[in-house]
């Protein structure tokens, strides 16, 4: 035999219209006295579409109604931005390191583009070329070194290197420190008050001298990098030692 069809009994039914009437005293005893109002006195459960409604249809009794589900229907879910993970990442820049590190590579780099500018590939035939390569060989290798630990740091990759990265920053700006501060002093020295630069060009004499002064300037950004990475270093945890694993006797083996 073909089953009934599943009939859907209303509130109206389940309840009678005292007991409804009951059900809203309750609420009402329940809500605090400031809330209480005109607009709440023929305050009526959705759905109940009872006897007495005097003569309303459903529609308007849902209107005036409270619905249950909108006060306990759970907040929808934040939407997934494809691009959050670069976001979080590059929000490394903004730190104080960060933006630290950025300007020692754009100084870096004005310093390459100073001297490459004034002598080209031709730096070994200026007068006291020792001084002026020590400021270039700083520059480049401060640009190599911090370029690739703070790429390291935005990409993530650095998370899967067994290294102390705050204790190689510490040492990649010492060094920065070193031969930016005495290549810049000594190109400094060379081109403002030796001899040797005294019939030189112009141009030759100021971009020499830009370079130099970008070097004091990167010499002090490394500083600053130094200050804030070796500390760091000295509070990290050591390194838990190394144990041997026990080897494992014969008469346990399965």
């Amino acid at each position: 035999m073909q089953a009934a069809p599943t009939r859907y009994v209303s509130v109206s039914e389940l309840y009678s219209t005292d007991e409804v009437e009951l059900l809203l005293d309750e609420i009402r005893e329940l809500e605090p006295t400031s809330c209480r109002g005109e607009d709440v006195q023929d305050f009526e459960i959705a759905g109940s579409g009872c006897s007495g409604a005097g003569g309303r249809s459903p529609a308007e009794l849902t209107e005036r109604s409270w619905d249950s589900h909108a006060h306990y229907r759970r907040a929808p879910p934040a939407r997934a931005r494809p691009l959050a993970p670069l976001y979080c990442r590059a929000r490394l820049l903004a730190t104080r390191s960060g933006a630290a590190t950025l300007l020692l590579l754009l100084v870096c780099a004005s310093i390459c583009g100073c001297v490459w500018s004034a002598v080209g590939m031709r730096i070994a035939l200026l007068p006291l070329a020792s001084r002026v390569q020590l400021l270039l060989l700083g520059a480049l290798s401060s640009l190599l070194l911090h370029g690739v630990m703070l790429s390291m740091h935005v990409s993530g990759l650095a998370a899967l290197l067994p290294i102390h990265w705050d204790r190689l920053s510490g040492v990649t700006s010492l060094w920065s420190v070193f031969a930016l501060l005495v290549g810049g002093l000594l190109t400094l020295y060379s081109v403002a008050f030796c001899s040797e630069y005294a019939r030189a060009p112009a141009p030759l004499r100021a971009l020499l001298l830009a370079g130099a002064a970008l070097g004091l300037l990167g010499a002090a950004l490394a500083a600053a990098l130094a200050a804030l990475a070796l500390p760091a270093a000295a509070r990290a945890p050591p390194a838990a030692a190394y144990r041997a694993v026990p080897p494992v006797p014969a008469d346990h083996v399965l």
